[in-house]
């Protein structure tokens, strides 16, 4: 096997983005360290990261409207 097949097999892309057709889970364990990573070649991975970045957004709209100390 040459070095062109190991890369095309190679299911982390810039070393840190999980992309795995052959994967049937969207989230993954990570490669480095503690946590977990999405599969971004499964559909559901993206509606998981847009809805966490709706979620972040009302979370800071809402304090952004508290009243202030």
């Amino acid at each position: 096997m040459d070095e062109d097949d190991k890369e095309s097999n190679n299911p982390w892309k810039l070393g840190f983005i999980y992309y795995n057709p052959d994967d049937t889970r969207v989230l993954v364990g990570k490669r480095f360290g503690l946590g977990w990573t999405l599969n971004f070649a499964r559909k559901r991975a993206y509606l998981y990261l847009v809805a966490t970045i709706i979620i972040a957004l009302l979370i800071i709209q809402n304090k952004k409207q508290l009243p202030g100390k």
